[in-house]
Order: C-alpha cells, then structure tokens, then sequence
C-alpha cells in the first residue's frame, strides 16, 4: 500500500513539473537576443567601453536614478532604479575588441518588454 501511494505520489510530483518547463524556455525578444529566466541575453557588435558608454546614456535618457556603473575594459555592470523603484541591471562582458555580452534584468522577476526597451535605447545610442 505504501508503494502504491509513494509511487502516486512520485507521478504527480513529475505532472507538476511538466506544467512548469514553459516557464525555462529561451523567447526570442530581438534579432541575436533571448529572453530566459528573466534575463535579455545576446551579443552586440561594439566594444565593451562604448557599451557601456551607450547604456549609462539610455539610462538617462530614459530618466532612471541612481545609476551606477562599476565596470573596467573588460567587465561591468551598470545598475538603475526605474520611478517606481524597480531594480535594473545591465552586465557586459567583453567577448573581443569589437563585441560585447549584454545581460539585461529588471525587478526580480525580469520584465521582457522593459528590457528590450532598453535595449534598443542602447542600440540607438550606439
């Protein structure tokens, strides 16, 4: 009896799961860009500094506060807080002289729309 109802157990915990997976599946959000597990994740083709540069602009120009950019030639992160207090955080990484890892999030969650908003602020920028 105990098998059977471990073993009922044990199926219904695996039909749960199976609800679950759409939730871990890349989005395409823009051309060369995914959005998975809340983050906008794709390459852009300039050099990190001049990323970077662009970001802190959008930034602004989208008149979030407290930016902050804590960055060397190969690495950084600029982070913001929207009007409504929402976390925004942008990381780079420097793939090579001429192309850059962009990783963009907003709040805990990720916001997709938000963060491809972003990213076409930094596009333009560029």
């Amino acid at each position: 009896m105990k098998r059977i109802l471990f073993g009922l157990l044990l199926l219904g915990l695996f039909g749960l799961t199976l609800g679950c997976t759409s939730t871990f599946k890349a989005v395409e959000a823009d051309p060369g860009f995914t959005f998975l597990r809340g983050t906008l994740r794709g390459v852009l083709a300039s050099a990190q500094p001049k990323v970077e540069t662009a970001t802190v602009a959008a930034m602004e120009e989208l008149d979030f506060v407290a930016v902050d950019v804590i960055s060397d030639k190969l690495k950084g992160t600029v982070k913001a807080r929207m009007a409504d207090g929402t976390k925004v955080s942008v990381k780079l990484q420097a793939e090579d002289f001429e192309s850059t890892t962009v990783k963009i999030k907003v709040g805990t969650w990720g916001d997709q729309s938000i963060s491809v908003q972003i990213l076409r602020h930094i596009q333009k920028k560029l």
